[in-house]
């Protein structure tokens, strides 16, 4: 792990999100012209959670996929709660729409965790 031939390929695999998120108006104006709803996020939130998957049992000594999921379900059912309590409707494409965001931005910050964190471990 002391060597930048080994933590090479992870940064390559690592980069791919951001530099997708980098072109994400160009690739969002071609899925519109094969008249796809699908957006660069849709596509980068497996992706970051395959990779943070492959690098916690690499690299850490635990498993992030459990904890992620945990706090993704936790904060999908406090949003329906509040939808269904609070505002008296639940939209299920409102719903969904609001709680994908909430799933990248947790994602993203796990995923920018990690690797700082296997940069430090790569550094020391």
């Amino acid at each position: 792990m002391n060597t930048l031939s080994d933590i090479l390929p992870l940064l390559g695999f690592y980069s791919v999100p951001f530099i997708t998120l980098l072109f994400s108006r160009w690739i969002n104006k071609q899925f519109k012209l094969l008249r796809l709803s699908v957006k660069v996020v849709d596509l980068i939130i497996p992706y970051m959670l395959l990779l943070l998957f492959a690098m916690s049992q690499l690299y850490f000594p635990v498993n992030l996929i459990p904890y992620i999921i945990l706090i993704i379900s936790v904060l999908g059912i406090i949003l329906a709660t509040y939808f269904t309590f609070y505002r008296k409707e639940l939209k299920l494409y409102l719903f969904f729409r609001i709680w994908w965001r909430i799933v990248f931005i947790i994602c993203l910050i796990f995923y920018v965790s990690a690797g700082i964190w296997m940069i430090l471990l790569w550094m020391n």
